[in-house]
């Protein structure tokens, strides 16, 4: 015949369910994590920046690149992690663990900010080409960055001046190759109405 115990049914070969203890429980996980020598927030699975996870799952479990690409692209732009977080659609902590194990973001400050080291893959101008390059360094990146700002700007509203300071110029990628900048006025103006992928679809952190 069936047992009731704490308002459940028990039966042969059927385990005794009791209500869980939760804050017993915690209690005690925090005691072992102590007695670790860890801290308070190590204990409840919350690490501090500055301490390890003590459970290596959480702190390798990775994040879809696309999902990663979008919360970086958020922190850069609004310096927020949390907003970055809410982007990629994680919890603020395990995006801030995660990037910093891929070394994509460091702390400035109070604030956590887009590693400016990582090799960033963008699209540029060149030799009558829309190319994709991989480029390794922050100079190269905001040489790149801001000749095709300002080639978006010529194309809405014609002015060579825009061009005059890239003529000449050249991004080197990421193997060392340089590519010239093209600042012809009409092989812009063809590349602009081929279409075909734009600044911002091909821009993406190399992690």
């Amino acid at each position: 015949m069936a047992k009731k115990q704490s308002g459940r049914v028990a039966g042969p070969g059927k385990p005794d369910f009791r209500p869980r203890d939760y804050a017993a429980e915690y209690d005690r996980r925090i005691a072992r994590a102590l007695a670790r020598g860890l801290t308070r927030s190590q204990g409840r699975g919350h690490p501090k920046a500055s301490e390890r996870a003590v459970s290596a799952k959480r702190r390798f479990k990775p994040i879809p690149d696309d999902r990663l690409q979008r919360a970086l692209r958020v922190l850069r732009q609004d310096k927020s992690l949390s907003a970055a977080a809410k982007a990629a659609h994680v919890s603020p902590e395990r995006l801030r663990r995660y990037a910093r194990s891929k070394r994509a973001i460091k702390k400035r400050g109070r604030h956590w900010i887009v590693s400016s080291k990582l090799p960033r893959r963008m699209l540029i101008y060149s030799r009558r080409k829309a190319l994709p390059i991989i480029v390794g360094d922050q100079a190269s990146a905001s040489l790149a960055g801001r000749f095709m700002s300002a080639v978006g700007k010529f194309l809405g509203q014609p002015n060579i001046d825009l061009l005059r300071p890239f003529v000449g110029k050249s991004v080197t990628d990421i193997t060392g190759k340089e590519h010239p900048l093209e600042t012809d006025p009409n092989a812009l103006y063809r590349l602009a109405s081929a279409g075909g992928e734009s600044f911002e679809s091909v821009y993406r952190i190399v992690v």
